[in-house]
């Protein structure tokens, strides 16, 4: 009878101690399970809120974050600084402004946006609209008409926009002077093929040289020369857009070794450069020697964007084609002596309304 009530009581505690055990790995299991969710979370998403000014958030991003800002976008215009930024849930800009004097106490003046665009806010384009009297092979081409720059964002409202490879120009050119030019570059805009003919990157090419920048679907760019593909096989890859004029600045992160054999004076300047898929780099330069801003050269250009972390780079046209308008206001352009500014037929733009 004793031996019976010495076994029950060694199994009772049998039964304490495995609960006790029991109990101990799943509070273990359901802290290691609130961790690992704790943990995974930021990592998941990649744009966890991480400042908050003046009531409006922003993830890493710089998008907006969360449901308890006052609007659906953030705009700020401080000229006087020279910082103009924007945001919304799927669009990022922040544009500042840079002055600097040369060795020679030359001022010069340029403007860097950081850009993250998105999905569903990619990079787009300004054209002006197809006119019948200007035909290109007995058709009325988007952005072959040079319009005003004012004109332009007008009708096309936008948050960032700058002047491109002014393709219109050399497909058809206008005004008295007209300079015939026999190449026009391989020129993709919204997945429409406008111009085949390049030059031959095997000859000495003059200025521009057609060197081309390619966007994809996914966002990502790529910069290549001239005639490394033709305009069906960007199509086919998944090019949206391309740009064609040169030279390319970087290429697999990598800048151009030859900047230097190439139209290498100060200039007024534009180009753009991929950091990753939807994250770009665009910067805009003034001047020339001979003016109030010295401008700068295109080994400057692609050192500036490498600091940035611009992984493809392309050099688009300058001198006075050049212009910036940030919330449809001209920021910056290639002269910034003379109030008017040269007409064009398209442009990039970000955050098209």
């Amino acid at each position: 009878m004793k031996m019976m009530k010495r076994l029950t009581a060694l199994f009772l505690i049998l039964l304490l101690i495995c609960g006790y055990c029991l109990a101990e790995d799943t509070e273990t299991e359901e802290i290691i399970g609130e961790e690992t969710e704790a943990a995974a979370g930021p990592e998941d998403t990649g744009d966890e809120a991480v400042t908050e000014k003046d009531g409006w958030h922003f993830n890493a991003k710089g998008f907006l974050a969360g449901n308890d800002n006052p609007g659906d976008e953030y705009m700020k215009e401080d000229e006087k600084n020279g910082v103009w930024m924007y945001a919304s849930k799927d669009l990022a800009i922040t544009v500042t402004r840079y002055q600097e004097k040369t060795k020679k106490k030359k001022q010069q003046i340029y403007c860097v946006a950081d850009i993250w665009a998105s999905e569903a806010s990619p990079l787009g384009v300004i054209q002006s609209a197809p006119k019948e009297s200007l035909k290109f092979k007995g058709q009325a081409l988007p952005g072959i008409e040079q319009r005003t720059v004012e004109d332009l964002i007008s009708k096309n409202p936008s948050v960032l926009a700058v002047s491109d490879d002014m393709y219109g120009l050399r497909i058809m050119p206008v005004g008295r002077k007209k300079t015939k030019y026999d190449y026009h570059g391989v020129v993709i805009r919204n997945g429409d093929i406008l111009a085949t003919k390049t030059r031959n990157s095997q000859k000495k090419r003059p200025w521009p040289n057609m060197d081309t920048l390619a966007v994809y679907q996914d966002g990502s760019m790529k910069s290549f020369v001239c005639d490394a593909l033709t305009a069906e096989q960007y199509l086919e890859q998944g090019a949206v857009q391309v740009f064609a004029f040169g030279p390319w600045l970087i290429s697999e992160g990598k800048a151009n070794p030859n900047l230097e054999k190439v139209n290498n004076y100060s200039e007024p300047r534009v180009a753009i450069g991929m950091v990753e898929p939807y994250h770009y780099i665009l910067i805009v330069t003034a001047g020339r020697p001979t003016s109030k801003y010295q401008g700068y050269k295109l080994r400057w250009l692609a050192d500036k964007l490498l600091e940035y972390g611009c992984t493809e780079a392309l050099n688009l046209d300058g001198g006075d084609t050049v212009a910036l308008a940030f919330n449809n206001k001209v920021i910056l352009h290639g002269n910034m002596e003379s109030k008017k500014l040269r007409n064009l037929g398209s442009l990039i733009a970000f955050g098209l309304k």
